[in-house]
């Protein structure tokens, strides 16, 4: 008989037994963890771990700036590489006294496809976003799916504070229904606009609308506090960022918004939940939003809606904004997938 297995298991209980005792577990079950280092996730695509460190030292570079500058560098680039993979067309327009965006395949919309259409809310906290910020959905969106996506310029804060955005998702929806049914018409959006999104179908249900055919809610979840332990710790690794030190609080957008107004934060809701349709939820591991996206999902899920939850190694924040990061591509098409299987 060898002693090396003994040994070595003893040498990993060891180990084990010291980095317990670095880490203190209170009586609230907080943990306190020691300092460590955190590689980059040897399962996410070189390219994937590259754009998010791009992401982080690019927002720290810019450090006091404004948000329209932020949003340019960040995004800028971004969407011109989108349109560069992804041929499409675009225009101005305004919808229901809402200024939109419109997005068609490059090569037109089919004819069997021409009466179909898909809403897009953009994210950007409900504070900003440059123009065009809804393109890096978009874009994909209309390629793939050969659909027009009509982006939303809703209202933002400082200026404007809930249920703005929701007002105005709502006129524009008004409008096309106006010219399609329902089951023809998709809303999706991403961060801020995946939020809004959810705020959106419990809007329409508040004031008579019928709820669309198919939805997307990505990088978000249904409650504006965005809780729960990813809040933690995709701010250290997503973001690069101290993880808030603060209980969750909504953004300064619901400033004023009831918590009991289930418009508002509609996850807190089964009853509302449960006429939600059938919800594609998306977001990646490094994700601060990742808890908040799961919950809901586990919600929908317990309300009998038919939610599909898709979660990508590595990813932070809106990762799927890169469109030459492969998981990236990945979630376009099975955002594409999803949202033309419900469109009747």
């Amino acid at each position: 008989m060898t002693l090396r297995p003994i040994v070595a298991l003893a040498a990993l209980l060891a180990t084990t037994a010291a980095t317990a005792q670095t880490v203190r577990v209170d009586p609230d079950g907080s943990i306190a963890m020691p300092a460590m280092t955190v590689p980059s996730s040897p399962l996410m695509s070189n390219e994937g771990n590259r754009s998010r460190v791009e992401h982080i030292m690019t927002e720290r570079s810019l450090k006091g700036r404004s948000i329209a500058d932020l949003n340019a560098a960040l995004f800028g680039p971004r969407l011109e590489r989108a349109k560069a993979r992804y041929k499409v067309s675009v225009r101005r327009d305004t919808i229901g006294g809402i200024p939109v965006l419109v997005y068609e395949p490059a090569a037109g919309v089919a004819k069997a496809d021409r009466g179909k259409v898909l809403l897009n809310v953009h994210g950007g906290g409900f504070v900003g976003c440059f123009t065009e910020c809804g393109g890096l959905e978009s874009v994909p969106v209309a390629a793939l799916t050969g659909i027009r996506v009509i982006s939303i310029d809703y209202r933002l804060a400082p200026q404007a504070r809930y249920p703005a955005a929701s007002e105005d998702v709502s006129s524009v929806y008004r409008a096309v229904l106006k010219t399609a049914p329902a089951r023809r018409i998709g809303l999706f959006g991403c961060s801020a606009g995946g939020l809004l999104t959810a705020q959106s179908l419990a809007w329409f249900q508040t004031h008579g609308l019928p709820a669309p055919a198919v939805a997307g809610i990505f990088c978000a979840g249904a409650d504006a506090t965005m809780a729960g332990d990813s809040r933690t710790y995709g701010a250290v690794l997503g973001d690069g960022e101290a993880p808030p030190s603060a209980a969750p609080r909504p953004l300064g957008y619901m400033a004023g918004a009831a918590a009991t107004d289930t418009a508002a934060f509609p996850a807190r809701d089964a009853s509302v939940l449960a006429k939600f349709p059938p919800t594609l939820v998306v977001v990646g591991t490094r994700d601060f939003a990742l808890s908040s996206a799961v919950y809901l999902h586990s919600r929908l899920v317990a309300a009998g809606v038919p939610a599909q939850l898709n979660v990508w190694e590595g990813g932070r924040h809106a990762f799927f904004y890169d469109a030459d990061v492969p998981e990236a591509r990945e979630a376009h098409q099975v955002i594409a997938r999803f949202l033309t299987s419900h469109l009747r």
